[in-house]
């Protein structure tokens, strides 16, 4: 060869190999001593070739949001978002990791966005030994960690989970507090935190919330703590001995429960009337029935951690992303385990005391295995409790009949109706076999299946009639309303979980009153007298004569329902933390046991 061609050669080796690394092209030569070197370009086509493959690294059912990164992507030519801090750019991993730790000062967990997955293979790419491994890996990378960034888009603006996949068809309220996300606006922005402080912005009740599970998460990384064993002490009651309640009297203490008041009680192992009144304060503070004997829910309470209320406040934070109460009065709201009902004039709030549904047994599910494997299914207690709810009441009953359901005969009147079958007609009850009344005296009982009870029973309007004298309807596919009760005993208690299901009104005239504001009929004073009450105007009271058969508006001994021209927005909620008008934060006694599905369902990894 001569000197001018070997030039042209050489030339032509230094042109090429200039021009492909321009391009970023790999090399493809791989042998054990040739180092991979990897370009951002070069990774765009594994990146598209990703979206139609799985991923080996996690289930592919994780990648929740493939088509809309395959969308985000295309537009950007499928060039990596993550190159720099895949490959090593410490100061851009670190940017990565402090938006995934963030997320937990919203209630979530970081490893429910798998970043220590992803650091753990991005520190592997370099070890492998062929291009197409390291790409396929990089590009899994690049997915999981876009991915992982719409997910906590997601989840911090409209829930991890979706209430009908915690409580299917018993959750009934409106999913209004969901927000439209610009997923692909997001993506790209380096610093993504300001946006996600921006979502809840202008919601109070989730900032309040922010407040107290960020000074719990402060707090428990200086508290050390551990949990009395209860075990052997089903119950403890005033005067018993042991040495467990100096440890009760300790742990009390700690926590300044139920108050300040706590540091003066002298430590000693007897269960002594000063404290019996410092555990009737906890139990009356968390919405149990204040007795002062110390059993399981007691415990619970006494054990309880930061932890414990940090896991309280991250379910409430999920409820609070599905539901806000609404601003637009009027409009009625029940707090299921605070059982109380805010009746929100337009004005102003009146609340009272309400009784709902009975919770299930401690031990539910276990029941159900036992019975359903031993063919007793029947045997398996019926769910009483009541559901959250959003509905319009329509109308109300006054003097209502009460048409006993099914369940209530079979497992709470049959045994009393064969000892006493003469009880129907003494408590102004009707039985019927279709359409016709049936004499109850002469009905025995005793030869009738339970389980295939043939007769309604009907109880009479009157004093003794279950609803009492009024109730109000509103359309659910539950078969419940609200309703006046002849046993006013349940209202003095402090936990009121004793219904069927419906929710038992402490002051039904009250409730009455606020719901003739939409009826254009009748005022709060037609609804008084026709109750049999006096009307509270004091012009109309000079007037008024409940003798006067000749008045309009006269008390009603039929049984007549009275429809609002406007319906009245009607909410059954439940939030174990929640706040008063001054916005001071407030905890009651998960009565229902709903956290911890909540808690469950969030731990899913995909939805």
């Amino acid at each position: 060869m001569s000197r001018v061609n070997h030039l042209k050669t050489v030339c032509f080796v230094l042109i090429s190999f200039a021009f492909f690394a321009c391009k970023k092209q790999p090399i493809v030569d791989e042998t054990e001593d040739t180092k991979i070197i990897l370009t951002r370009d070069s990774l765009a086509l594994y990146i598209e070739n990703q979206f139609e493959n799985s991923i080996k690294i996690v289930c592919d059912d994780y990648l929740i949001f493939k088509d809309t990164l395959k969308h985000i992507y295309a537009q950007r030519d499928n060039q990596s978002l993550w190159w720099d801090a895949l490959r090593g750019d410490s100061s851009s991993w670190a940017n990565i990791e402090n938006t995934f730790m963030h997320s937990e000062r919203h209630g979530m967990k970081t490893h429910y966005y798998f970043l220590p997955l992803v650091d753990y293979y991005r520190k592997q790419i370099d070890s492998l030994k062929s291009s197409k491994e390291s790409y396929e890996l990089l590009a899994s990378c690049e997915l999981i960690i876009s991915n992982s960034f719409l997910r906590i888009y997601e989840d911090i603006a409209n829930g991890r989970t979706r209430p009908k996949d915690v409580f299917g068809k018993l959750y009934v309220l409106p999913l209004n507090n969901i927000k439209k996300l610009n997923y692909s606006s997001f993506l790209q922005k380096r610093n993504k935190i300001p946006t996600l402080e921006k979502l809840h912005e202008d919601d109070t009740t989730y900032q309040e919330l922010l407040k107290i599970l960020h000074n719990e998460q402060d707090k428990i990384k200086k508290l050390r703590t551990t949990k009395i064993d209860f075990s052997a002490y089903p119950k403890i009651e005033k005067g018993d001995s042991f040495p467990i309640i100096a440890d009760v009297i300790q742990k009390l203490k700690e926590k300044n429960l139920p108050d300040s008041s706590i540091q003066h009680l002298k430590d000693t192992q007897v269960y002594t009337n000063e404290l019996v009144d410092q555990i009737r304060k906890i139990q009356e503070k968390y919405s149990l029935t204040p007795d002062g004997i110390m059993g399981y829910k007691t415990y619970q309470i006494i054990n309880s951690t930061p932890t414990d209320y940090i896991q309280q406040i991250r379910a409430n934070l999920e409820r609070q992303r599905w539901f806000n109460i609404p601003n637009k009065r009027p409009f009625v709201y029940i707090n299921l385990p605070e059982y109380i009902i805010d009746l929100n004039w337009k004005d102003s709030t009146s609340s009272f005391k309400v009784c709902i549904g009975k919770n299930l047994p401690d031990n539910y599910e276990a029941l159900v295995q036992n019975y359903t494997d031993s063919g007793m299914v029947h045997r398996i207690p019926k769910n009483m409790e009541t559901p959250q709810i959003a509905s319009h009441i329509t109308n109300l009953i006054i003097n209502p009949t009460w048409t006993i359901p099914f369940s209530i005969i079979r497992n709470e009147m049959w045994g009393k109706l064969v000892r006493d079958p003469g009880h129907l007609s003494r408590t102004g009850h009707k039985v019927y076999l279709g359409d016709s009344a049936i004499n109850s005296d002469s009905i025995d009982w005793s030869k009738i299946n339970r389980m295939k009870i043939p007769y309604q029973i009907v109880q009479d309007p009157g004093p003794k009639n279950a609803l009492g004298t009024v109730k109000f309807m509103f359309h659910n596919p539950f078969s419940i309303y609200l309703h006046d009760t002849p046993n006013k005993r349940a209202f003095k208690r402090t936990q009121r979980a004793v219904s069927h299901g419906c929710v038992r009104l402490e002051k039904p005239i009250l409730f009455g009153e606020f719901m003739m504001q939409n009826s254009k009929k009748y005022d709060a004073d037609d609804f008084r007298i026709m109750m049999g009450l006096a009307p509270l105007d004091k012009r109309r009271l000079k007037e008024y004569d409940p003798k006067d058969t000749t008045a309009l508006i006269q008390p009603l001994e039929e049984t007549t329902r009275l429809w609002l021209q406007k319906p009245m927005p009607l909410y059954f909620d439940y939030r174990t933390v929640y706040f008063d008008r001054k916005w001071n934060a407030h905890q009651c006694y998960d009565i229902y046991d709903e956290n911890k599905h909540i808690l469950k369902a969030m731990e899913k990894l995909g939805y």
